[in-house]
Protein backbone atom coordinates (compact mmCIF):
# COMPACT_ATOMS: atom_id res chain seq x y z
CA UNK A 1 0.00 0.00 0.00
CA UNK A 2 2.85 2.37 0.91
CA UNK A 3 4.84 1.38 -2.61
CA UNK A 4 1.81 2.48 -4.39
CA UNK A 5 0.85 5.40 -2.61
CA UNK A 6 4.62 6.70 -3.24
CA UNK A 7 4.20 5.80 -6.57
CA UNK A 8 1.59 7.59 -7.04
CA UNK A 9 2.60 10.25 -5.87
CA UNK A 10 5.64 10.23 -7.65
CA UNK A 11 3.60 10.00 -11.16
CA UNK A 12 1.77 12.75 -9.95
CA UNK A 13 4.85 15.22 -8.67
CA UNK A 14 6.43 14.28 -12.89
CA UNK A 15 3.54 15.08 -14.29
CA UNK A 16 3.19 18.52 -12.80
CA UNK A 17 7.16 19.03 -13.52
CA UNK A 18 6.45 17.62 -17.38
CA UNK A 19 3.63 20.00 -17.88
CA UNK A 20 5.31 22.59 -16.25
CA UNK A 21 8.71 22.72 -17.61
CA UNK A 22 8.18 20.71 -21.08
CA UNK A 23 7.98 24.06 -23.51
CA UNK A 24 10.65 25.97 -22.03
CA UNK A 25 12.76 22.85 -22.07
CA UNK A 26 11.70 22.44 -25.91
CA UNK A 27 12.09 26.19 -26.57
CA UNK A 28 15.82 25.82 -25.18
CA UNK A 29 16.74 22.78 -27.32
CA UNK A 30 15.24 24.95 -30.28
CA UNK A 31 17.80 27.60 -29.47
CA UNK A 32 20.93 25.44 -28.93
CA UNK A 33 20.07 23.81 -32.81
CA UNK A 34 20.04 27.72 -33.93
CA UNK A 35 22.96 28.27 -32.56
CA UNK A 36 24.46 25.05 -34.21
CA UNK A 37 23.06 26.19 -37.39
CA UNK A 38 24.98 29.82 -37.02
CA UNK A 39 28.40 27.76 -36.36
CA UNK A 40 28.07 25.38 -39.19
CA UNK A 41 25.80 25.47 -41.41
CA UNK A 42 25.57 27.35 -44.49
CA UNK A 43 24.09 30.73 -45.23
CA UNK A 44 20.89 29.07 -45.92
CA UNK A 45 20.81 26.70 -43.46
CA UNK A 46 21.13 29.85 -41.33
CA UNK A 47 18.43 31.67 -42.56
CA UNK A 48 16.32 28.57 -42.46
CA UNK A 49 16.61 27.92 -38.94
CA UNK A 50 16.44 31.61 -37.81
CA UNK A 51 13.26 31.64 -39.54
CA UNK A 52 11.72 28.32 -38.19
CA UNK A 53 12.69 29.81 -34.36
CA UNK A 54 11.05 33.52 -35.11
CA UNK A 55 8.09 31.08 -35.89
CA UNK A 56 8.22 29.63 -32.83
CA UNK A 57 6.09 31.83 -30.94
CA UNK A 58 3.09 32.50 -33.84
CA UNK A 59 3.19 28.35 -34.19
CA UNK A 60 2.79 28.08 -29.98
CA UNK A 61 -0.02 30.69 -30.14
CA UNK A 62 -1.77 28.80 -32.88
CA UNK A 63 -1.89 26.09 -31.11
CA UNK A 64 -2.88 27.59 -27.98
CA UNK A 65 -5.62 28.58 -29.39
CA UNK A 66 -6.37 25.63 -30.50
CA UNK A 67 -6.69 24.17 -27.29
CA UNK A 68 -3.78 21.94 -26.96
CA UNK A 69 -2.09 21.85 -23.51
CA UNK A 70 1.43 23.04 -23.12
CA UNK A 71 3.01 19.67 -23.38
CA UNK A 72 1.16 18.63 -26.10
CA UNK A 73 2.40 21.89 -27.82
CA UNK A 74 6.10 21.14 -26.83
CA UNK A 75 5.64 17.54 -28.27
CA UNK A 76 4.63 18.73 -31.31
CA UNK A 77 7.54 21.26 -31.71
CA UNK A 78 10.43 18.49 -30.29
CA UNK A 79 8.61 16.09 -33.27
CA UNK A 80 9.12 18.36 -36.22
CA UNK A 81 13.01 19.02 -34.88
CA UNK A 82 13.79 15.76 -34.19
CA UNK A 83 12.05 14.77 -37.89
CA UNK A 84 14.51 17.64 -39.26
CA UNK A 85 18.22 16.20 -38.03
CA UNK A 86 18.55 13.89 -40.78
CA UNK A 87 18.53 17.16 -42.72
CA UNK A 88 20.16 19.28 -39.68
CA UNK A 89 23.10 16.72 -39.77
CA UNK A 90 23.81 16.90 -43.63
CA UNK A 91 23.80 20.90 -43.46
CA UNK A 92 26.39 20.59 -40.99
CA UNK A 93 28.84 17.93 -42.17
CA UNK A 94 30.45 19.68 -44.92
CA UNK A 95 31.39 22.67 -42.60
CA UNK A 96 31.96 20.51 -39.16
CA UNK A 97 34.87 18.89 -39.85
CA UNK A 98 36.96 21.58 -41.46
CA UNK A 99 36.06 23.92 -38.67
CA UNK A 100 36.61 20.97 -36.36
CA UNK A 101 39.98 20.27 -37.54
CA UNK A 102 41.12 24.19 -37.13
CA UNK A 103 39.66 24.02 -33.58
CA UNK A 104 41.86 21.22 -32.77
CA UNK A 105 45.13 22.57 -35.02
CA UNK A 106 44.33 25.96 -32.80
CA UNK A 107 44.15 23.76 -29.44
CA UNK A 108 47.97 21.90 -30.30
CA UNK A 109 49.20 25.78 -30.72
CA UNK A 110 48.17 27.27 -27.71
CA UNK A 111 49.20 23.76 -25.71
CA UNK A 112 52.37 23.78 -27.35
CA UNK A 113 52.85 27.43 -26.29
CA UNK A 114 51.96 27.19 -22.87
CA UNK A 115 53.63 27.63 -19.91
CA UNK A 116 53.71 25.15 -17.32
CA UNK A 117 51.54 26.50 -14.26
CA UNK A 118 53.48 26.17 -10.85
CA UNK A 119 50.32 24.84 -8.71
CA UNK A 120 50.34 21.70 -11.83
CA UNK A 121 54.33 21.24 -11.00
CA UNK A 122 53.02 21.32 -7.39
CA UNK A 123 49.88 18.82 -7.37
CA UNK A 124 52.09 16.42 -9.40
CA UNK A 125 54.93 16.69 -6.69
CA UNK A 126 52.61 16.25 -3.88
CA UNK A 127 50.88 13.37 -5.36
CA UNK A 128 53.64 11.19 -6.64
CA UNK A 129 54.94 11.56 -2.72
CA UNK A 130 51.60 11.01 -1.11
CA UNK A 131 50.88 7.75 -3.16
CA UNK A 132 54.16 6.53 -3.11
CA UNK A 133 54.19 6.93 0.81
CA UNK A 134 50.97 4.79 0.82
CA UNK A 135 51.82 1.99 -1.46
CA UNK A 136 54.68 1.39 0.27
CA UNK A 137 53.47 1.86 3.94
CA UNK A 138 53.01 -1.16 5.93
CA UNK A 139 49.76 -0.51 6.58
CA UNK A 140 47.79 -1.51 3.69
CA UNK A 141 45.71 1.59 3.01
CA UNK A 142 42.22 0.77 1.51
CA UNK A 143 41.26 2.01 -1.68
CA UNK A 144 39.24 4.78 -0.55
CA UNK A 145 41.69 5.82 1.96
CA UNK A 146 43.97 6.29 -1.11
CA UNK A 147 41.22 8.39 -2.96
CA UNK A 148 40.18 10.33 -0.06
CA UNK A 149 43.75 11.55 0.19
CA UNK A 150 44.22 12.11 -3.29
CA UNK A 151 41.05 14.04 -3.23
CA UNK A 152 42.18 16.05 -0.49
CA UNK A 153 45.39 17.03 -1.74
CA UNK A 154 43.71 17.63 -5.29
CA UNK A 155 40.83 20.44 -3.73
CA UNK A 156 44.16 21.91 -1.98
CA UNK A 157 45.53 22.91 -5.28
CA UNK A 158 42.52 23.70 -6.88
CA UNK A 159 41.98 26.30 -3.79
CA UNK A 160 45.71 27.63 -4.23
CA UNK A 161 45.54 27.63 -7.89
CA UNK A 162 42.38 29.68 -7.13
CA UNK A 163 43.37 31.47 -4.39
CA UNK A 164 42.75 35.14 -5.81
CA UNK A 165 39.19 34.60 -5.66
CA UNK A 166 37.44 35.94 -2.68
CA UNK A 167 35.65 32.40 -1.67
CA UNK A 168 38.81 30.17 -2.86
CA UNK A 169 40.57 31.88 -0.27
CA UNK A 170 38.15 31.96 2.37
CA UNK A 171 37.63 28.34 2.54
CA UNK A 172 41.60 28.00 2.21
CA UNK A 173 42.12 30.49 5.05
CA UNK A 174 39.31 27.98 7.52
CA UNK A 175 41.10 25.45 5.74
CA UNK A 176 44.31 25.78 7.17
CA UNK A 177 42.72 27.56 10.36
CA UNK A 178 41.23 24.18 11.08
CA UNK A 179 44.17 22.02 10.30
CA UNK A 180 46.56 24.05 12.62
CA UNK A 181 43.63 24.18 15.64
CA UNK A 182 43.33 20.72 14.97
CA UNK A 183 47.31 19.75 14.71
CA UNK A 184 47.70 21.77 18.13
CA UNK A 185 45.01 20.09 20.05
CA UNK A 186 46.06 16.48 19.66
CA UNK A 187 49.97 17.82 20.09
CA UNK A 188 48.74 19.52 23.95
CA UNK A 189 46.40 16.45 24.53
CA UNK A 190 49.30 13.56 23.48
CA UNK A 191 51.44 16.25 25.68
CA UNK A 192 49.29 16.09 28.85
CA UNK A 193 47.99 12.68 28.05
CA UNK A 194 51.54 11.11 28.09
CA UNK A 195 53.22 13.40 30.28
CA UNK A 196 55.57 14.52 28.07
CA UNK A 197 56.28 17.79 29.52
CA UNK A 198 58.16 15.72 32.45
CA UNK A 199 60.87 14.47 29.91
CA UNK A 200 64.19 16.80 29.77
CA UNK A 201 64.62 16.14 26.44
CA UNK A 202 60.71 17.30 25.32
CA UNK A 203 61.25 20.60 26.60
CA UNK A 204 64.36 21.41 24.92
CA UNK A 205 62.75 20.06 21.75
CA UNK A 206 60.39 22.59 22.25
CA UNK A 207 62.73 25.16 23.28
CA UNK A 208 64.13 24.82 19.70
CA UNK A 209 60.64 24.98 17.81
CA UNK A 210 59.52 27.87 20.02
CA UNK A 211 63.12 29.86 19.27
CA UNK A 212 62.71 28.13 15.17
CA UNK A 213 59.29 29.78 14.64
CA UNK A 214 59.75 32.89 13.77
CA UNK A 215 61.53 31.58 10.37
CA UNK A 216 58.64 31.03 8.93
CA UNK A 217 57.88 34.96 8.83
CA UNK A 218 61.33 35.24 7.44
CA UNK A 219 60.27 32.41 4.47
CA UNK A 220 56.68 33.95 4.05
CA UNK A 221 56.71 37.18 2.08
CA UNK A 222 53.50 38.61 3.16
CA UNK A 223 54.34 38.20 6.91
CA UNK A 224 57.41 39.35 6.59
CA UNK A 225 56.16 42.59 4.76
CA UNK A 226 53.44 42.84 7.15
CA UNK A 227 55.02 43.29 10.22
CA UNK A 228 58.36 44.17 9.45
CA UNK A 229 58.25 46.08 6.33
CA UNK A 230 60.94 43.89 4.60
CA UNK A 231 63.31 45.33 7.25
CA UNK A 232 65.98 42.73 7.79
CA UNK A 233 67.59 44.51 10.41
CA UNK A 234 64.46 44.47 12.81
CA UNK A 235 63.98 40.94 12.35
CA UNK A 236 67.40 40.21 13.44
CA UNK A 237 66.70 42.37 16.47
CA UNK A 238 63.86 40.82 17.23
CA UNK A 239 65.20 37.16 16.94
CA UNK A 240 68.85 37.53 18.72
CA UNK A 241 66.41 37.84 22.14
CA UNK A 242 64.79 34.46 21.30
CA UNK A 243 67.42 32.65 20.80
CA UNK A 244 69.21 33.76 23.21
CA UNK A 245 66.68 33.10 25.89
CA UNK A 246 66.19 29.71 24.60
CA UNK A 247 70.09 29.38 24.77
CA UNK A 248 69.46 30.50 28.75
CA UNK A 249 66.61 28.06 29.19
CA UNK A 250 68.42 24.98 28.03
CA UNK A 251 71.49 25.89 30.82
CA UNK A 252 68.84 26.42 33.33
CA UNK A 253 67.61 22.87 32.67
CA UNK A 254 70.72 20.78 31.66
CA UNK A 255 73.08 22.95 32.47
CA UNK A 256 74.66 23.51 29.27
CA UNK A 257 73.54 24.82 26.05
CA UNK A 258 75.00 21.50 23.72
CA UNK A 259 71.65 19.60 23.97
CA UNK A 260 69.82 22.81 22.29
CA UNK A 261 72.55 22.94 19.62
CA UNK A 262 72.07 19.80 18.75
CA UNK A 263 68.37 20.21 18.55
CA UNK A 264 69.05 22.89 15.66
CA UNK A 265 71.47 20.75 13.46
CA UNK A 266 68.83 18.03 13.37
CA UNK A 267 66.14 20.22 12.14
CA UNK A 268 68.84 21.78 10.20
CA UNK A 269 69.73 18.62 8.71
CA UNK A 270 66.03 17.34 8.19
CA UNK A 271 64.68 20.62 6.47
CA UNK A 272 68.02 20.13 4.40
CA UNK A 273 67.04 16.68 3.31
CA UNK A 274 63.40 17.75 2.99
CA UNK A 275 64.44 20.30 0.56
CA UNK A 276 66.57 17.85 -1.11
CA UNK A 277 63.78 15.36 -1.33
CA UNK A 278 60.92 18.35 -2.58
CA UNK A 279 63.33 19.65 -5.41
CA UNK A 280 64.29 16.24 -6.93
CA UNK A 281 60.13 15.28 -6.84
CA UNK A 282 59.37 18.91 -8.52
CA UNK A 283 61.98 18.53 -11.23
CA UNK A 284 61.03 15.41 -11.83
CA UNK A 285 57.27 16.56 -11.80
CA UNK A 286 58.15 19.54 -13.59
CA UNK A 287 59.28 16.75 -16.38
CA UNK A 288 56.39 14.84 -16.40
CA UNK A 289 53.96 17.88 -17.17
CA UNK A 290 56.33 18.88 -19.73
CA UNK A 291 56.22 15.50 -21.56
CA UNK A 292 52.13 15.20 -20.79
CA UNK A 293 51.92 19.00 -22.60
CA UNK A 294 54.06 18.48 -25.52
CA UNK A 295 52.88 14.90 -25.98
CA UNK A 296 49.55 16.42 -25.96
CA UNK A 297 50.33 19.04 -27.79
CA UNK A 298 51.84 16.40 -30.75
CA UNK A 299 48.61 14.29 -30.27
CA UNK A 300 46.29 17.21 -31.18
CA UNK A 301 48.27 17.76 -34.22
CA UNK A 302 48.28 13.87 -35.15
CA UNK A 303 44.62 14.32 -34.71
CA UNK A 304 43.59 17.11 -36.86
CA UNK A 305 45.95 16.01 -39.68
CA UNK A 306 43.95 12.30 -39.36
CA UNK A 307 40.56 14.42 -39.30
CA UNK A 308 41.80 16.50 -42.67
CA UNK A 309 42.96 13.28 -44.45
CA UNK A 310 39.54 11.64 -43.58
CA UNK A 311 37.64 14.62 -44.84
Amino acid sequence: MKTYLLYTLLRIGLSIIVKAYALPIVLRIARVRNRLYRAFASEEGKAHSEDMLANLPDEITYYSLQGNPNEVIAARILLRLLTGLRGDLASWAPSIVPLLANKVTEWSSVLRCCKIPSPMIAAVATLTLINYSLFSSQGNPTTGTCILVNSMVVAMVILIWKRKHPVARRIFNIWMGITVTAGVAIMIWLTINYGLYEILTFKIFMLAIVAALPAIIVVDKSWRKRLFRNRWWLIIVCWVPIMAGACVGSYLLTGAVRPLLQIWAVMVLLTAGLFIVCGTTTFGAYILCWLGIRGGAGALRLVASSIRRLH
